[in-house]
């Protein structure tokens, strides 16, 4: 399964929500992999996803069925040293006639830059993982492996490339893949996300009109907005948010910093006021003359194609939003920078 949406639609939250589902199931074995934890993806080879799944399985099996077997062992160290790399000693010495010992060779492992031998070794890879998942499948778990991060690779090939590698090497397995996907593959015409995975779910922005729904609203107040804030603060919040829950909370803490800092112990409209220019400044940001010329023309005529590099650029940073109403989705200027937004020359 693929989840498309912008950064801070929620993937995250409903990545985690899925993990607590899970968990009430007693043959159920999750992964949660946060990519940015494990390696940096802009050097990593495809087959380090396979690795890193690898090593967090086996770090499971002597918890939950005792001491692994030593097929299991080996398979879980040549993992650890083909996603870390390794050291090798050799007795015989490099091009020199003062050399009379033995000398190391860095052996790069798969979360270090490309190497030629790329492709074979995820297939080895693949293979030390089905050993390791054999230990698993014995006792009939069900292993469900969720990762978060990948959308925050900008660029759609780096994630193609795990697709095509990593992904697909896991057909067949039995383990379900559930994966944060980069929003641009949501809009590109190739239908790259239906070729490679079974589901694909995306998540657009909340609603951010109380009469449609108090979703913003309710988790405003059950952090307590009531005790701190108006009804009018708390609905300015949820509506200068655009519905994303990140500025959402973003906007209700930096108004109650802004209050804090005036020694006040309610925050007022002037507070969020203050917010929202500060969310809305970030948004402005890098945002040339031909960014303004789309952004105004979305405003004016509600015409927005995410077809050229520059319209999904401004989908990806957020500046624009989409929606989803009654099955049609449609475009919208994120409403914190049309607050700061300056009048055309």
């Amino acid at each position: 399964m693929a989840l498309v949406g912008g950064i801070g639609s929620g993937k995250t939250t409903e990545l985690l929500l899925t993990m607590d589902r899970l968990r009430r199931h007693d043959d159920a074995v999750n992964v949660f992999l946060e990519a940015s934890e494990f390696t940096d993806f802009s050097e990593t080879n495809p087959g380090a996803m396979l690795a890193a799944i690898g090593l967090r399985l086996c770090a499971r099996i002597g918890k939950l069925f005792g001491e692994p077997s030593e097929q299991v062992r080996s398979a879980s160290d040549k993992l650890r040293k083909l996603a870390l790399g390794t050291t090798e000693w050799h007795g015989e010495p490099p091009d020199s006639e003062e050399w009379d010992g033995m000398y190391a060779v860095r052996v790069p492992g798969l979360m270090k830059p490309r190497f030629p031998e790329l492709k074979e070794r995820v297939a080895e890879v693949k293979d030390l993982l089905e050993t390791v998942l054999s230990r698993f499948l014995e006792r009939d778990s069900q292993i469900t492996v969720l990762v978060d991060g990948l959308d925050r690779l900008i660029e759609p090939a780096r994630f193609r490339e795990f697709a095509e590698q990593d992904l697909r090497a896991l057909r067949g397995t039995k383990v379900t893949m559930i994966v944060a996907a980069p929003l641009l593959l949501w809009y590109d015409h190739s239908r790259f996300l239906d070729d490679y995975f079974d589901v694909v779910k995306h998540i657009p922005v909340a609603a951010v009109d109380p009469k449609e729904s108090r979703f913003l609203k309710d988790i405003l107040k059950r952090r307590g907005a009531d005790e701190l804030m108006s009804a009018a603060s708390i609905n300015d919040i949820c509506r200068f948010s655009g519905g994303v829950l990140r500025d959402l909370l973003e906007l209700a803490q930096s108004a109650a910093q802004d209050a804090y800092r005036g020694t006040e112990d309610r925050i007022s409209k002037q507070h969020v006021r203050e917010a929202v220019r500060q969310l809305g400044n970030r948004y402005l940001a890098g945002v040339g003359t031909t960014r303004r010329t789309i952004i105004r023309r979305l405003l004016r005529d509600e015409q927005f194609s995410p077809s050229s590099p520059v319209s999904r650029d401004l989908l990806v940073n957020r500046q624009v939003l989409e929606y989803s109403k009654g099955g049609r989705d449609y475009f919208r200027v994120h409403p914190a920078l049309v607050e700061v937004l300056p009048e055309p020359a």
